[in-house]
């Protein structure tokens, strides 16, 4: 054959070829394999861990990968502080610390590096990674450690900052750099290395605004009452198992002192007055807000108008809030009303003054809408006098009343006068609704509100009556006629939570709280002697109970006060989520002896049992899936598959 008539043959071979090639070469993702999940291995330093007398200007971690170096400038902290913020960056596989200033003579630096150094792919940690040096000839190794959280709720603070101070004047904090600092982790602990011998004082502070100093009544702090020296103390234990022929291996540990420390942050409450906002919310509605009380030293005088008794306050609990009405109508018509007001100030000696500030309240009434067109009257229609004006009770009734509630009511504007036999409360099966005996108080906890008591009767329809104009405020307008239907709640709804407490020292508070994050207090019940404490008529919820150390016996938790040495009332917490079930009673015992190890690690020990169902259920289920899916399985002769029996 010709070699013409080969070609066409060739070029389809050769087509083919590339066809077939192409088909088995396609270049794609790699399948399969297992995760890296192993961190970055440490291959060698610069200065040697523990070096002496080091004067140089960085230090250099080489490492097994290529690191990811964003979280390290914000995590790294180094002790003694340095007045200027280190430099970070990586070249190749080394990570370098370059200095930006002189370190100091004959010191001991320590690099707390926590979990921030990873690998570059997929981002797995060197846990706690530490390393440390000496400018001089000796290496510092005291150390000391604890645990730092919130004193109102024991919660674990993150990225609290722990100071130790040398300088020991009561100022220190305020004024000094500390001589050694340390970051708290997730659950609150710390440690702080390194440290030469000597005596120091400990602090935390959620350093706010980054100058590690105390900025009092902006951040809060915690402190130890008492001095510290750490020391550190070799324990020996004689290995009986080594021999050599006249000697004996000598083992032990470190054991370091002061034991941890629990550091306690609270917000220190000093007296910084000064006005939040004010706001002109109706004509005669003035709203002002200060960041102190100012019970018995606030007023308010006109400088655009001249009137007697032409306001009315109204404070809330705590005083530093304040609603003024202008019961005078020739002062509210005014759209602009010029004030002054007036209330105290400490002077730099601690000492009381008057404050005087000047402003301008204003009110424009809201826009019409003018493209509302009126309704046409008829020529034989006659004109309706306008309705006199009355205002609404605000109330907490609802279809149903817990056997423990109260009605609560409400008025828009504080009343004039109340006549409360215009009240009647009555049994709804009752024809002559007959009036029940039931106790009306003001309620001072909230502005024009009054609470009516009555020992009800599970399962009972009450009703709930006012008349009109049984209330007048003091713009002359009366309340409109108030009648409400409910039913009491059955009895067996409700369970019960008993306290069996022991080793009381000091009046305490308990209180049951809401299952969030918030704790909410929903009843509270002080009490000074061992005993038992009962709460009724708890709807069937789940709790946490929560006690205070109520050392001043105010009823209530106090922060502390640095200025004058007093540590923050201590709490503490029932650790586990407590059910109520209805018609049902819960008992505990609870030994009170103060801890300061106080910790907080409430379980839910429903919700982890339910937890631990599915997941057995789901493995359960897995098993099973594979095992009917396995090519192993006994019978299983299918195409492609083999099988097998154990041979006894």
């Amino acid at each position: 054959m010709k070699i013409r008539g080969k070609i066409p043959l060739l070029i389809v071979a050769a087509l083919a070829w590339i066809v077939i090639v192409s088909s088995c070469a396609n270049i794609g993702m790699p399948e399969g394999g297992p995760r890296d999940s192993i961190p970055p291995i440490l291959m060698g330093t610069s200065p040697d861990y523990k070096a002496l007398n080091f004067d140089g200007k960085n230090v250099k971690l080489t490492f097994s990968e290529y690191l990811q170096t964003d979280e390290i400038s914000e995590t790294l902290v180094i002790s003694p502080p340095l007045e200027k913020r280190a430099s970070i960056k990586t070249k190749s596989k080394t990570l370098i610390i370059q200095f930006n200033e002189e370190l100091k003579d004959s010191t001991t630096y320590s690099f707390d590096f926590k979990n921030s150094v990873v690998d570059n792919n997929e981002k797995n940690p060197i846990e706690n990674l530490r390393f440390s040096f000496s400018t001089g000839p000796v290496y510092d190794s005291l150390r000391i450690a604890g645990r730092l959280v919130n004193s109102f709720n024991l919660e674990a603070i993150e990225k609290g900052l722990v100071l130790l101070h040398s300088n020991l004047h009561d100022s220190a904090v305020f004024r000094v750099r500390p001589d050694y600092i340390a970051k708290t982790d997730i659950d609150g602990l710390f440690m702080i290395d390194n440290i030469a011998s000597g005596t120091y004082h400990i602090f935390a502070l959620n350093d706010l605004n980054n100058d590690l100093i105390y900025n009092e009544g902006a951040e809060e702090i915690a402190f130890v009452d008492t001095l510290i020296i750490p020391t550190v103390e070799f324990h020996e234990e004689l290995d009986t198992l080594v021999k050599g022929v006249d000697s004996m291996m000598i083992l032990g540990h470190s054991h370091f002192h002061p034991d941890p420390f629990y550091l306690r942050y609270f917000m220190e409450d000093i007296f910084d007055q000064f006005v939040e906002s004010t706001e002109r919310q109706t004509r005669n509605k003035c709203l002002f807000l200060f960041n102190e009380s100012v019970a018995d030293t606030f007023d308010v005088k006109l400088l655009n108008a001249d009137s007697e008794n032409w306001q009315l306050f109204e404070y809330n609990k705590k005083a530093d809030s304040l609603v003024m009405w202008i019961t005078d109508t020739m002062v509210s018509r005014q759209d602009s009303l010029f004030m002054e007001l007036s209330y105290y100030l400490l002077d730099s000696m601690a000492e009381r003054y008057v404050q005087k500030d000047t402003l301008l309240m204003k009110f424009s009434e809201p826009k019409v809408n003018k493209k509302k067109k009126k309704k046409k009257k008829n020529k034989d229609e006659e004109e309706k006098p306008e309705p006199i004006p009355q205002f609404n009770w605000e109330n907490s009734i609802s279809s149903t009343m817990e056997l423990n509630g109260v009605i609560k009511l409400t008025t828009p504007e504080p009343v004039e006068y109340f006549n409360d036999e215009m009240m009647n409360l009555y049994l709804v099966s009752d024809t002559l609704k007959t009036p029940l005996k039931f106790k009306s108080t003001e309620d001072a906890s909230a502005y024009r509100s009054y609470t009516i008591s009555y020992a009800w009767e599970p399962e009972v329809e009450y009703g709930f009556s006012i008349d009109s104009a049984a209330c007048m405020n003091i713009f002359g307008i009366s309340s409109r006629e108030l009648d409400k239907k409910f039913k009491a709640r059955e009895e067996d709804y409700y369970g019960t939570l008993t306290f069996n407490y022991s080793n009381i020292k000091m009046p305490m508070v308990v209180q049951i709280l809401k299952n969030n994050d918030e704790e909410e207090v929903l009843r509270q019940m002080s009490f000074e002697k061992d005993g038992e404490v009962l709460f009724e008529y708890l709807p069937p919820e789940k709790y946490k109970v929560k006690v205070i150390y109520d050392q001043n016996g105010n009823g209530k938790w106090d922060a502390g006060s640095f200025q004058d040495k007093v540590q923050p009332e201590r709490v503490a917490y029932v650790q586990e989520v407590i059910k109520i079930r209805s018609n049902w009673s819960e008992s505990y015992a609870w030994d009170l002896t103060p801890d300061k190890a106080f910790s907080k690690n409430i379980r839910d020990l429903e919700l982890e049992a339910k937890k631990r169902k599915e997941a057995a259920e789901k493995a359960k289920k897995e098993r099973e899936s594979e095992s009917k899916s396995s090519p192993f399985k006994p019978g299983n002769t299918g195409a492609g598959s083999s099988s097998f029996q154990r041979q006894q």
